[in-house]
């Protein structure tokens, strides 16, 4: 069976499964499977478009249907009746956000937050699993320093119902994959595949037609005026570098101390998203925390007291309600081989499968649709079409009839540079006065502490060291959920760091700048800039390919007759839409700067302080200043959480919490005026958001099917077949060139499972023992030299699957 536009076949024993499977996860890994089988020649297999694109569409592009869930804690409920004050929660699962609502006679909150900022989602059971709860962003559990409970969290009746919060966490985390940061990358791999043959159709067009390739000077003048487009070499037009995959990694990193107390922990890298299990066998609790690669702000190195070690991951190591982060410190805590293979493990996932690989697959994108829109000109100009764009009244009426698109603000990119490459550039950060601290609190043997910020083109990375310990923490611009300056007195700081002895005005300020410039040109802002001006791109593509189809008499839609032809069925069309706008109308809008004072009444009284609030195009910036100090807090839209008022004192105070700001303008009863800012921060949250980054991502994905559909009409008229052979793209393109398969293997991360022993008493370095692996069965070690007895080893688990037997050796050890 074969996608026409795709170049991708599937037999149809993979069909059939694909239909019948339910389970999306199911259907997610079937088509994922099915994919990668290729086909020979485009007219030699068997086609059922119908089948494969909606399997696609479903996969890459699901819907969900809106479902609600009464989610009211009894204890809540029924504990203050006595007062009349029952209290309801109710839990929204919409086709783009979550919300929950929870209301009594006093108070009024509602917590909304797109699937892509669902970035905690844990379901905790206790007393073997009499005790249920959910934890997430939107209701996170309260716990004290020694891990007890104090509240929060959605605990639905009596918590008893382990079924019922089974099915709600199954149904947020289906949303949080199919709406999220997960969905977001594979949109874009697949996305990336399919231009990819794009940009190999197009050079076998411009070489079957006899078109001069690079054109002459005299041909760019005529054809594009003063602004020439670049002429990449086909070479590097036609080539695709594969992304890096991962397999499945997990680590038993429990520490001795919660060994003892009969507790495991375990640490599973998946292809998308890390999850850490810890399992209590005494009370019988189970808590999983899953977090999508894209959403772990940093992975830090940590080492302190000589020979300390531990490993910090936002919040997949500190969820929300938690006072201190649960560092990741397996087995005495000692053992820095092994943090270093973990850290080196995650990071690598968090580049490749989080925000920074997002926006390299962007800027790939880009560069084919700019490639196509400089190919495209030359083959119009060798038929005798018309080259310009706009083009003129008439070939749009001939083409389009009495109602052609209107082009009229989509000619131009709207994003001059949507994203920058950055340099590298490095601070000295250090504090003198807590240096100065330091070193007499310590008597000097904590030594001179150095702090330095590298700007790395995709990241920072904070060092700090001094003799007792050392950490490196490395943060995505993406994840830069603000730059915030403070200047209070003669102390100026940015992001909590104050250069010199009290924060140097000149470098605070030059750091904030530049934290600024690389937070936009290569963060969420950069992906939604990227995203519209790939989408003019496509429309473009699709408007010259429109005219070429006209100057060749191929008819489109296609006819019945026409598609049997080409793919031996007739298949159901992807939806129209010449505006880019198939799916999602209005996916993204440009906004306007607006201005509000949100000061409250106390804080102008007795601070005599000023609070501003100003929307731009892509992020809110909050000013408050005094005579004393100054603040400058600069979020962007995509980052804000949730921004619905809440009401409490019985409706007279009407607030709006960002996921950093507090807005109470006035005296919290000016209701207006709040209604107004969190209409406003909704309305551009969705529209400059996630919601508006994967809503335009489907609809360039419409409008990729599409052209492959176009192109596949051209190359049957002209007769050039794809996938071409070896020969032919020799012939083309000349000695190195390759069929681009996108479904070649890329560099792979090999699925492990690793688990720490205790070598037995007795035993010395080449004696065999017997290991209970946690996943089933009992596999042999062997103690490897420089071991002895009683001390700790983290050992790799063989594979199940394989029949030979392999001799394991610790990948690091320490003494217990």
């Amino acid at each position: 069976m074969v996608f026409p536009g795709f170049g991708i076949s599937v037999s149809l024993q993979c069909a059939h499964r694909l239909k019948a499977a339910h389970d999306p996860a199911v259907r997610l890994y079937q088509l994922q499977a099915a994919l990668r089988l290729k086909a020979s020649s485009l007219k030699a297999a068997v086609l059922c478009f119908r089948s494969g694109v909606l399997d696609i569409m479903e996969v890459l592009m699901r819907t969900f249907p809106e479902k609600t869930y009464d989610v009211t804690n009894c204890a809540e409920a029924y504990a203050l009746c006595w007062l009349c004050i029952c209290t309801r929660r109710t839990l929204e699962l919409q086709s783009e956000e979550i919300v929950l609502k929870t209301s009594n006679c006093c108070v009024n909150s509602v917590q909304r937050r797109p699937y892509a900022q669902l970035n905690l989602l844990e379901h905790r059971s206790i007393c073997f699993g009499l005790c249920n709860a959910i934890n997430s962003d939107l209701a996170p559990i309260i716990e004290d320093a020694e891990g007890r409970s104090q509240g929060g969290g959605i605990v639905p009746g009596c918590g008893c119902d382990a079924a019922y919060v089974e099915e709600i966490v199954r149904e947020m985390n289906l949303r949080k994959e199919g709406r999220g940061k997960v969905a977001q990358m594979r949109q874009q791999q697949y996305m990336l595949e399919r231009i990819t043959e794009l940009s190999v159709k197009l050079p076998m067009l411009l070489k079957t037609l006899g078109v001069e390739y690079p054109p002459s000077d005299a041909t760019l003048r005529r054809l594009f005026a003063d602004s020439p487009p670049e002429m990449r070499p086909l070479m590097d037009v036609i080539t695709m570098e594969p992304m890096r995959t991962f397999g499945t990694t997990n680590y038993d990193v429990t520490h001795c101390a919660q060994t003892c107390a009969c507790t495991s922990r375990l640490l599973e890298l998946g292809p998308d998203e890390a999850s850490i299990t810890t399992r209590q066998s005494i009370t019988g609790s189970v808590m999983v925390a899953k977090t999508p690669y894209a959403n772990i702000e940093s992975v830090d190195a940590i080492s302190s007291c000589c020979c300390l070690s531990l490993l910090t991951a936002g919040e997949l190591t500190k969820p929300p309600g938690k006072p201190i982060d649960e560092a990741i410190n397996p087995g005495c805590g000692c053992n820095a081989a092994l943090i270093e293979q973990i850290r080196a493990d995650l990071q690598a996932r968090v580049e490749v499968r989080g925000n920074q690989g997002q926006i390299k697959q962007l800027e790939k994108m880009m560069m084919k649709f700019h490639d196509m829109a400089a190919e495209l000109p030359l083959i119009l100009d060798k038929i005798g079409a018309d080259t310009s764009y706009p083009p003129k009244q008439e070939t749009m009426s001939s083409v389009y009839g009495s109602t052609p698109p209107d082009l009229s603000n989509l000619a131009v990119a709207p994003h001059a540079a949507p994203s920058t490459d950055m340099p590298v550039k490095e601070y000295n950060v250090r504090n003198e006065t807590l240096n100065c601290c330091s070193l007499v609190s310590t008597c000097g043997l904590a030594g001179c502490m150095t702090h330095t910020l590298t700007l790395e083109p995709e990241q920072a990375v904070i060092r700090f060291s001094n003799t007792c310990a050392s950490s490196t923490e490395r943060k995505p611009y993406a994840q830069l959920g603000s730059v915030d300056e403070y200047i209070c007195c003669c102390i100026h700081s940015i992001n909590g760091m104050s250069p010199g002895c009290c924060g140097t005005p000149s470098t605070v300020k030059e750091i904030a700048e530049e934290l600024q410039a690389r937070k936009v040109g290569r963060g969420n802002i950069a992906q939604l800039r990227n995203q519209e001006n790939t989408m003019i791109r496509a429309i473009e593509t699709d408007v010259r390919t429109d005219i070429l189809l006209h100057t060749k008499g191929i008819e489109y839609p296609p006819s019945q007759q026409t598609l049997q032809a080409i793919y031996s069925s007739v298949p159901t069309l992807p939806p129209s839409g010449r505006d880019g706008q198939a799916l999602h109308a209005n996916a993204s809008e440009q906004m306007d700067t607006k201005h509000y004072s949100i000061v409250n009444c106390f804080d102008q009284v007795c601070c005599c302080m000023s609070h501003k609030l100003e929307l731009n195009d892509e992020e809110a910036i909050f000013r408050m200043s005094n005579c004393c100090m100054q603040m400058i807090s600069r979020e962007p839209y995509a980052q804000l959480g949730s921004v619905e008022p809440i009401s409490g004192c019985m409706g007279l105070c009407k607030t709006v919490h960002t996921d950093k700001n507090h807005i109470c303008p006035g005296c919290g009863c000016s209701h207006p005026l709040v209604n107004e800012i969190a209409t406003e921060l909704q309305h551009r949250k969705v529209k400059r958001g996630n919601i508006a980054q994967i809503r335009m991502q489907e609809n360039l994905i419409i409008e990729v099917i599409k052209l492959g559909i176009k192109y596949d009409l051209i190359l049957n008229k002209e007769g050039i077949q794809y996938p071409p052979t070896q020969a032919k793209m020799t012939s083309l393109f000349g000695s190195g060139a390759a069929i681009p398969d996108p479904n070649a293997p890329a560099p792979r991360r090999p699925s492990r499972n690793y688990v720490q022993v205790t070598v037995p008493a007795g035993l010395r370095a080449g004696d065999a023992f017997q290991v209970t692996s946690p996943l089933g069965g009992q596999f042999e070690v062997t103690v490897p030299a420089g071991v002895v007895e009683g001390q700790q080893i983290q050992v790799e688990i063989p594979d199940p699957n394989s029949a030979r037997e392999t001799e394991l050796a610790p990948l690091a050890y320490n003494a217990s």
